[in-house]
């Protein structure tokens, strides 16, 4: 409700700054104000008084026109502006994120960064390579692999923590038990990316939905088993980084 209100207003404001509304509304107030400033009289202040009038009304008149009849395209076009915003400050975002992972010097993650986010394009246009496969499911496929893509960028977002925190210890014995958790972690992203990728190749393989739909249902099954173990493998390194017992850390998730 507050973002349709947020556009709303965008609208009125916009159309409020347009040439053809504001420019008629300084000339009749211009008109208004020269017959008070100066004084005018006679022939010279009904004058002032017309061109004060067609100004106000032409501008009223093409602020109504333009909310009455333009304000859905405008509408239209703020939200696709908003959108674009966004899908571009979280691109940004991630190819910042991407080249820190490059900090740790592993290219594992840098590499399964890359993979993922060729993947994420791929599923987001599986439906597009296979229009022929139940739609419910395929948008079920692509929406855990989202979740997925997310899982796994906060798991690698986790493994360059735990790196900062190992390059920050003085000795092997005490960087040995973190950097232990971080390779848990990185070699269940690059496992996570590989199986990513057979479903992809399962899904964009079916061309027939007469035995697509069952095999679709256990590609979507396997996917949440996936991101199950994801979440379970970033609890533990959760409990690891804030002191919590990864019983207690098991336990509060699950309520």
């Amino acid at each position: 409700m507050s973002d349709s209100k947020n556009i709303t207003k965008r609208v009125i404001v916009d159309i409020l700054g347009s040439p053809l509304v504001l420019m008629p509304f300084m000339a009749g107030s211009a008109a208004f104000a020269s017959l008070f400033a100066l004084g005018l009289k006679g022939s010279a202040a009904v004058g002032a008084v017309l061109v004060g009038l067609v100004g106000m009304i032409a501008s009223a008149g093409t602020f109504l026109t333009k909310l009455i009849l333009g304000k859905d395209n405008r509408v239209k076009q703020l939200i696709e502006e908003s959108r674009n915003k966004a899908k571009f400050d979280k691109k940004k975002a991630l190819d910042h994120f991407h080249h820190r992972l490059g900090m740790d010097g592993d290219e594992r993650t840098e590499i399964a960064m890359q993979d993922l986010r060729s993947l994420r394009q791929a599923f987001q246009q599986l439906d597009k390579i296979a229009p022929d496969l139940n739609r419910a499911i395929v948008e079920d496929i692509q929406q855990r692999s989202e979740e997925l893509f997310q899982q796994c960028v906060s798991s690698l977002e986790k493994t360059l923590q735990l790196w900062k925190t190992a390059e920050s210890m003085a000795s092997k014995t005490a960087r040995k038990p973190i950097l232990k958790q971080r390779e848990k972690l990185v070699a269940e992203v690059v496992q996570t990316v590989e199986h990513m990728s057979q479903t992809l190749a399962s899904a964009q393989g079916m061309t027939s939905r007469r035995d697509g739909d069952i095999r679709l249902q256990r590609l979507r099954s396997e996917l949440d088993q996936s991101l199950d173990v994801a979440k379970k493998v970033e609890q533990r390194v959760d409990a690891l980084l804030t002191g919590v017992p990864v019983q207690n850390s098991q336990q509060i998730n699950k309520t």
